[in-house]
């Protein structure tokens, strides 16, 4: 059986474990995404699948869709990659979101839109947070 089709967590709520992110090939951006950014060794998540207080850093990777250019012949896909950062730790977030930058240049399927939002506290989660968006190139017909 090939991991590239299973993509599955083996434990609800839990990132994928060691010997399925070392073998596991991506079939969908996102995935691959995702992917990288374990091997790289930072704490990785979808939406929704965290939710309690952040204790330490992590990313939300989200796909924010498919848009056209140039007479629907060519477009891109936005990923907006969401850091949390744990809030009694203000200063050290701005390190952070230079690691996960420098990590994803390294990633060449995608690059960085030029979006970067302020940073902001999110209470609920008792963490600072930013959002970054990337953007892959495709063409559509």
């Amino acid at each position: 059986m090939e991991n590239s089709a299973s993509f599955n967590y083996k434990i609800p709520g839990d990132t994928l474990k060691e010997d399925i992110i070392n073998s596991a090939q991506g079939k969908t951006t996102w995935q691959k995404i995702y992917l990288h950014l374990k091997r790289q060794g930072f704490d990785v998540y979808s939406i929704g699948q965290k939710e309690d207080i952040c204790e330490k850093s992590y990313i939300v990777i989200k796909e924010k869709g498919i848009f056209a250019t140039n007479g629907n012949v060519a477009g891109y896909a936005l990923f907006d990659v969401i850091i949390y950062h744990p809030k009694d730790h203000y200063s050290t977030m701005e390190f952070y979101i230079k690691d996960v930058k420098k990590a994803l240049k390294e990633f060449k399927n995608i690059t960085f839109s030029g979006s970067q939002t302020p940073i902001i506290l999110d209470e609920k989660l008792a963490a600072y947070t930013t959002r970054i968006q990337y953007k892959q190139f495709k063409r559509l017909r």
